[in-house]
C-alpha cells in the first residue's frame, strides 16, 4: 500500500484507554444498530472518530485502507457497507460545516476526491473516486432540506436543539430505512436535558448505543493546558466540557454525580451485605421503593432496584415490593418510609407485613448525607453507587436542581420523589437510632 498522502484513513488510530478511563475507540466498535449517541467532553476526540467512520463508510469497505483502519481499530466490518456509501454528515450551520465538518471528514478521504462547494455556505458535496458520497448540511435549514434520499449514515455534529431539530432528526431517521443505515451523533450537551436525553439517554433503547469520551483521558491532548481551561468553568458545565455529562448547567444539587462513576452494573451482592429499603409513598404522583445494599468493606451503599409506579393502589405497591424482595434475596433490615403518611405506613405493617422506619425528613441535613457519599474519597471512589437498572433514580438525580426563587433555598419540588426516597436512607445510615413505628 502506498503511503500516508494517498491512504489517510489506512493510517488514523483511534485512541484507546483501559477501563475504567474512557475510549475513542470503544466507542466507535460499539456501535447502536440505529443510533449511536456519542457524548463527548471539549477535546476529547468525538468529531474525529465519527468524521473517520463517515470517510470509511463514504469509501466502502473493500477499499484497501478501509480493510486496514477496520482491522487496525478492530471495528466490525459489517459496520461499513461492501460498496461506496452516501453519507449525511450534519453541522448546526454552513459557518460550523465550512469551519469543523468538513476539514474533519477532509483529511480521511482519498486523494482524486472531487468537491462541490467545499468552501462556501449552503451545501457541499464530496464524491470520492469510487463514486462514494458525502453530503454536508446544516441542520438550520429545517427538516424541508433533509428528503427524499436513502443514505447509509447520519453524523449529527453537535445536537440540533427545540422542536425544529427534533423534525429534522426525525427526518433523517426516515432517510436510513432503506439501507439499514445508521446515525452517530457527537455532542457536548450544553443546552441541558432536551429531548434527546429523554428518548436516548435517560433510558437507552434496544436499537441505541450511549457513549460517554472524556477529553482528560485523550493522549493526543496536554493534560495540564485543558485542566487549565475547564478550571474557568463552575462545575455544571465543567461536568459537561470535560465529561460529556448532561446537566442543568446551573443549580444543580449533587454536583459530584457523574455516570461513568456513580453507575456500575447491575448485579446481586454477595448474601452477606447487609440489605435495606426507603418509601416515598404517592397516588398520582409515582410511588417509590427502593432496594440498597451496603458492601461491608468499604460502607458503599449500593441502590441495587428500583421501582417507581403512580396510579396504583397500596396493595399493588406492596405486592410489587415483595417480587424485588423475594427473588432468593434478603430481607432488608429495614425500610424507611415518609413520615407524614402514617396511615399508608400503618397498613403496610398490619395488611401486608412491611413494618417501617419513620423517616427524619429534614431536607437540607438529608441532601448533604447523600452529597457525603457520593463525593469521592481519598481513593476516588464514591460510597453511594447506583445499579443501571435504576433509571428512574439515574434520571431524577441528574435533573434535580435548586429552586432559586426569591425567598427559597431548597430543591425544586419536582421529579423527586426517587430523591426523597435515596436522601431518607442515606440520612437513616447517617443516624444513630431510628424510631420503629
Amino acid at each position: 500500500m502506498e503511503g500516508r498522502a494517498e491512504n489517510p484513513l489506512a493510517y488514523a488510530t483511534l485512541w484507546d484507554r483501559a477501563k475504567p478511563r474512557t475510549s475513542q475507540r470503544r466507542a466507535i466498535q460499539d456501535l447502536g444498530d440505529v443510533v449511536t449517541v456519542i457524548l463527548g467532553g471539549n477535546r476529547s476526540g468525538k468529531t474525529t472518530s465519527a468524521a473517520q467512520l463517515v470517510a470509511a463508510v463514504a469509501m466502502g469497505r473493500d477499499d484497501p485502507a478501509v480493510k486496514v483502519w477496520l482491522r487496525v481499530n478492530q471495528i466490525p466490518a459489517h459496520y461499513v457497507p461492501k460498496a461506496p456509501g452516501h453519507v449525511w454528515a450534519v453541522a448546526l450551520d454552513s459557518g460550523d460545516s465550512r469551519e469543523y465538518v468538513r476539514p474533519a471528514v477532509a483529511q480521511y478521504l482519498p486523494p482524486g476526491t472531487k468537491w462541490r462547494n467545499r468552501d462556501g455556505f449552503g451545501r457541499a458535496e464530496a464524491v470520492t473516486p469510487q463514486g462514494g458520497k458525502v453530503s454536508f448540511l446544516s441542520a438550520d435549514a429545517g427538516r424541508d432540506g433533509f428528503q427524499g434520499s436513502a443514505v447509509d449514515l447520519v453524523w449529527l455534529d453537535e445536537e440540533p436543539t427545540g422542536a425544529r431539530g427534533l423534525a429534522v432528526v426525525n427526518e433523517c431517521l426516515m432517510r436510513l430505512v432503506d439501507r439499514r443505515g445508521r446515525l452517530v451523533c457527537t455532542m457536548t450537551p450544553l443546552s441541558g436535558m432536551t429531548w434527546l436525553y429523554d428518548r436516548w439517554v435517560s433510558e437507552t433503547p434496544a436499537d441505541a448505543r450511549v457513549h460517554w469520551i472524556h477529553g482528560m483521558d485523550n493522549p493526543h491532548i496536554p493534560a495540564d493546558a485543558l485542566q487549565a481551561l475547564l478550571a474557568q468553568f463552575g462545575p455544571h458545565e465543567r461536568a459537561a466540557r470535560e465529561r460529556g455529562e448532561f446537566t442543568v448547567i446551573e443549580g444543580r444539587v449533587y454536583s459530584d454525580w457523574r455516570r461513568d462513576l456513580h453507575v456500575v452494573p447491575a448485579f446481586d451482592p454477595p448474601a452477606d451485605w447487609e440489605r435495606l429499603g426507603s418509601i416515598d409513598f404517592g397516588t398520582r404522583n409515582p410511588f417509590c421503593f427502593l432496594y440498597m445494599a451496603v458492601d461491608p468493606s468499604d460502607d458503599t451503599l449500593h441502590v441495587v432496584d428500583e421501582y417507581y409506579q403512580p396510579e396504583r393502589t397500596l396493595t399493588q405497591h406492596a405486592g410489587a415490593i415483595d417480587q424485588i424482595i423475594n427473588h432468593g434475596r434478603p430481607a432488608p433490615l429495614w425500610i424507611v418510609a415518609d413520615p407524614e403518611d402514617r396511615g399508608s405506613r400503618l397498613s403496610l405493617a398490619r395488611e401486608h407485613d412491611l413494618a417501617t422506619v419513620v423517616a427524619k425528613k429534614d431536607v437540607r441535613p438529608g441532601i448533604n448525607s447523600v452529597a457525603e457519599r457520593l463525593r469521592p474519597d481519598a481513593e476516588g471512589r464514591p460510597h453511594l453507587v447506583v445499579h443501571d437498572r435504576c433509571t428512574n433514580l439515574i434520571r431524577e438525580i441528574e435533573g434535580y436542581v435548586w429552586d432559586h426563587r426569591e425567598g427559597r433555598d431548597m430543591p425544586l419540588k419536582r421529579n423527586d420523589h426517587a430523591m426523597d426516597a435515596l436522601r431518607y436512607a442515606c440520612h437513616q445510615l447517617a443516624r444513630s437510632e431510628w424510631t420503629v413505628g
